[in-house]
């Protein structure tokens, strides 16, 4: 008989068998079930659980890349891949709350600073958790209004609010851009223990509303001079791979979602006494119109989780290839970029209409505020907005009708003295 664990198994893709992901795995399972056992009752009453980010750092989850040395699991990326899908399935707020600290996590591992490259690996496998402070509103595109700069004594002093703070509530540490007392990017990590920094849980979106995506306000606050990057956000970091790496993560946190509708509408047909007269069987369960849904339903998150593997695939060679100090030919970071851009079509409109076509197997009382299955429209619509799939789109047609290469990064502000 095939039971639920196994048939949830076939709905993920091929599960990796690395000792090390086997062990880790173990650790997180209980972690996983716990925060998805509790996903709808947060979102209910709105609980920034931090608890949950701390069990998953001491279960190994935010240390999944870092090498065994410094005191992590030293996972593939493709590994890492299936359990932050794993997570996502469990409650898609946590991934995107994560999201700075995973990319992170990545950078740290390529930084070309030894002493940099050490003193992060160690942070990471002991725990710490890092969030963001990179955008802003009100600004002109491509700018910023945060600075820093040093005082008198030489400290570096950090001032300005940011919005969208992903996962800064929940972290040790938060990445800030901002600029110099020259207007060029800068950037730098600080403490959120230290003086001058407020962090608010202000962010109103209707779905993913735990990702602590709030306001962060600096006023002179101290940096390490350490901790300062000259170079901006990229200084150090993999350039090629950078905004594919940020997509794959809101990918990751779609195709969890679509695991999670299977997930919880198959729990809920079974579990359902109630049916119609006109219905094709006395049950639900054994209703084929209901069958019929639940089958589609599936064969989107198979379609999700392709379309997700073949970026795992192709990112993850990527960031291969520049481990290895690959200089990559142009066309190969083109490619990658288009493959993200055809999976983000592909993964986000199976999601949406899933989390739409769900509510085709129950009546009104699959609307019921106590089992929340809009929660996975509303996460899915706000993941997807993220990154506008019309822009996507077209240029994915540009590329194909005229060669002309996919944009790699964008920057979003307003545009002064509009009318």
């Amino acid at each position: 008989m095939t039971t639920t664990a196994e048939r949830t198994t076939a709905s993920t893709g091929s599960e990796p068998s690395g000792q090390a992901y086997r062990a880790v795995r173990e650790q997180l399972a209980p972690v996983f079930a716990a925060i998805a056992g509790s996903a709808a009752e947060r979102e209910a009453e709105h609980i920034i659980d931090r608890d949950a980010v701390r069990r998953l750092a001491a279960a190994g989850f935010t240390s999944l890349r870092v090498p065994a040395e410094y005191g992590g699991a030293g996972l593939s990326f493709a590994e890492q891949a299936h359990l932050i899908v794993e997570l996502a399935a469990a409650d898609s707020n946590l991934v995107q709350a994560l999201r700075a600290h995973l990319i992170n996590q990545e950078n740290v591992l390529g930084h070309p600073d030894p002493v940099s490259r050490d003193r992060w690996l160690r942070r990471l496998g002991e725990g710490a958790v890092v969030g963001n402070a990179v955008t802003e509103i009100n600004n002109a595109v491509g700018e910023g209004t945060t600075t820093l700069v040093q005082d008198a004594e030489g400290t570096w002093r950090l001032n300005g609010t940011k919005y969208y703070s992903t996962g800064t509530l929940y972290a040790d540490w938060i990445i800030v851009a901002a600029v110099d007392a020259h207007g060029e990017e800068i950037a730098a990590t600080v403490s959120v223990n230290a003086p001058g920094i407020t962090r608010l849980d202000d962010w109103d979106g209707f779905g993913q509303q735990l990702t602590a995506s709030g306001t962060t306000v600096f006023e002179n606050t101290p940096v390490e001079a350490e901790e300062v990057y000259t170079g901006g956000l990229d200084d150090g970091t993999r350039v090629a791979t950078g905004q594919a790496s940020w997509q794959f993560l809101h990918l990751a946190a779609l195709t969890g979602i679509a695991e999670a509708i299977v997930r919880d509408v198959s729990e809920y047909v079974r579990g359902r006494r109630r049916s119609f007269s006109h219905g094709t069987a006395e049950l639900p369960r054994d209703d084929a119109q209901v069958l019929q849904v639940v089958g589609e339903l599936s064969s989107a998150a198979f379609a999700a989780r392709a379309a997700f593997d073949s970026v795992v695939s192709a990112l993850g060679g990527v960031l291969e290839r520049e481990a290895a100090g690959e200089d990559l030919p142009e066309e190969d970071t083109n490619a990658l970029y288009v493959r993200v851009y055809q999976a983000q079509q592909v993964i986000a409109k199976n999601v949406l209409a899933a989390a739409t076509h769900l509510f085709e197997v129950g009546g009104a009382s699959a609307l019921s505020q106590s089992k929340r299955l809009d929660r996975h429209w509303r996460n899915a619509r706000v993941l997807a907005n993220h990154n506008p799939l019309i822009y996507r789109s077209r240029l994915i047609g540009d590329w194909e009708v005229n060669a002309t290469p996919p944009a790699r990064s964008y920057r979003i502000g307003s545009v002064p003295n509009a009318q």
